[in-house]
């Protein structure tokens, strides 16, 4: 397909490695920083059907900005385009909101993205969890928990299925998408 040919949306796609639970590693040294160059950094190698696609935002919830509240950080997310799995483009959701709030339409594992559960800090409507999210992401050893989600389910609260030790790797998630001007519209 020709980057012109791509269906409208935003595309969730899976980081190549795995990762601790002290993600806040990269950046600066915080949480936001480093979720994003993550992204930042796995963007060039993730299977995307929208090539054309290079702004980024992680699916992991933080302190500073929730996963389901990501336009609050990133005023330049679409919010009116569905939300598709990146190397097919199967609608998962009919956009941003609805993909923590109503049941996914296809499994993310359907849509491409693997069948490794990934760190979300989120509870099960996408709001960040304090308390189980190896101490902000700070931690990598099994004396704290972080929330988990599963690629195999499309119920609500498929971005919290389980507390994980933070010494456990699991993917991140993270969306792409085509700025618009002005945010959110």
């Amino acid at each position: 397909m020709s980057l012109f040919s791509a269906p409208e949306g935003i595309y969730v796609y899976s980081s190549i490695p795995s990762y601790g639970g002290n993600l806040a590693i990269l950046g600066v040294g915080t949480l936001d920083p480093s979720l994003s160059t993550i992204c930042k950094q796995e963007r060039p190698f993730a299977a995307i059907l929208d090539a054309g696609c290079q702004s980024v935002a992680p699916l992991v919830s933080t302190p500073g900005v929730s996963a389901n509240n990501l336009t609050s950080l990133y005023a330049d997310i679409p919010t009116n385009l569905p939300m598709r799995g990146g190397p097919t483009g199967t609608i998962l959701a009919d956009d941003l909101a609805s993909f923590f709030t109503v049941d996914l339409h296809v499994t993310l594992e359907a849509a491409g993205l693997g069948s490794t559960d990934f760190w979300t800090y989120g509870d099960a409507n996408g709001n960040y969890a304090s308390g189980v999210t190896c101490n902000d992401g700070s931690d990598n050893t099994n004396a704290f928990t972080g929330y988990i989600g599963s690629p195999l389910l499309s119920a609500v609260g498929w971005n919290n299925v389980m507390a994980a030790n933070c010494d456990q790797a699991y993917k991140v998630f993270c969306i792409c998408y085509r700025p618009v001007s002005g945010g959110g519209g």
